[in-house]
């Protein structure tokens, strides 16, 4: 979708130039009275052409799929196969959905266990949907199940985090972000609508993912596909995080590890529930707290 939308953006940006060098042509060689203010005005549109069609073409080039142009992934480091543990969550979501049952976060709980564990993807997934039961029974009535939308991001998030998980490493919770770093911001007041569109296409998303060790953060393309780079990986313990009210009901998901690295996510409301339950995970006293899978 973002390189959809960046191509569309080029192919506009071109055709405003073209426009632009033909009318300055057509001064040059037809002037009259008014040639000199013109020949600014067409060259300024011809700019904004340029400035329009030059970014938007150069990163829907940079988003061309991997096996045309050999593109690799990020810092994130995911294997080549990781496409394909996208198509392969999305079945074992459908199978624990049906077999298991469960609201989203166990779901994807049980999914995660099932493709960490190929000897034996059916107990591993039972297992973990044990586990989750005294959470589920603890929140009170079952919310509805999640929409089709909701699962599609989830398979983005557990297809980039697999690969990153350690041995025996249990996933609790993951959840969409929108970015809210200092670069992206600049991008958008920089560059107004197209600098946010790239920014989004390139950066535009943040998974968030709490595991019982550690906590994971990848930054990932606002308009699909899996994250391209690491933003965080840090131990559960060294972790500060915060979710506080925000203005206009946009809630900041921040976190903070030992070392200073941060990220800083807007979430939206179908994903609050998951920020708020991993808001208490990272709370000092987790440990303790009932109805918390640690």
């Amino acid at each position: 979708m973002g390189r959809v939308v960046l191509i569309i953006g080029g192919v506009i940006g071109c055709i405003v130039v073209v426009l632009g060098v033909l009318f300055l042509i057509l001064v040059v060689t037809q002037p009259d009275a008014n040639q000199s203010d013109e020949i600014v005005g067409f060259g300024i549109f011809t700019g904004i052409g340029l400035v329009i069609a030059a970014p938007c073409l150069f990163f829907a080039y940079r988003l061309t799929p991997q096996g045309v142009q050999g593109m690799r992934f990020g810092s994130a480091n995911l294997p080549p196969t990781a496409a394909d543990a996208e198509t392969r969550y999305l079945q074992w979501f459908t199978w624990c959905q049906q077999a298991i049952g469960g609201d989203a976060v166990g779901l994807h709980a049980a999914t995660m266990a099932a493709l960490k564990a190929p000897d034996n993807p059916t107990a591993a997934a039972s297992a973990e949907a044990s586990r989750q039961a005294g959470r589920i029974g603890a929140s009170g009535p079952m919310p509805p199940p999640p929409n089709a939308a909701k699962i599609k991001t989830l398979a983005r998030i557990g297809a980039s985090t697999l690969g990153l998980l350690e041995p025996s490493e249990r996933v609790l919770v993951s959840f969409l972000g929108t970015n809210r770093s200092a670069g992206s911001v600049a991008a958008r007041a920089a560059f107004g609508v197209v600098g946010a569109a790239i920014a989004a296409s390139q950066s535009g998303a943040v998974f968030i993912t709490v595991t019982d060790r550690r906590v994971i953060a990848l930054i990932a393309g606002a308009y699909g596909g899996l994250a391209k780079n690491v933003a965080m990986i840090e131990s559960r313990s060294t972790i500060s995080a915060k979710f506080p009210k925000g203005v206009f009901g946009m809630r900041p998901f921040n976190i903070r590890g030992l070392g200073g690295a941060s990220v800083s996510a807007t979430v939206s409301k179908p994903w609050r529930p998951e920020a708020a339950m991993a808001i208490e995970l990272l709370a000092p006293s987790a440990m303790t707290q009932i109805g918390v899978i640690r």
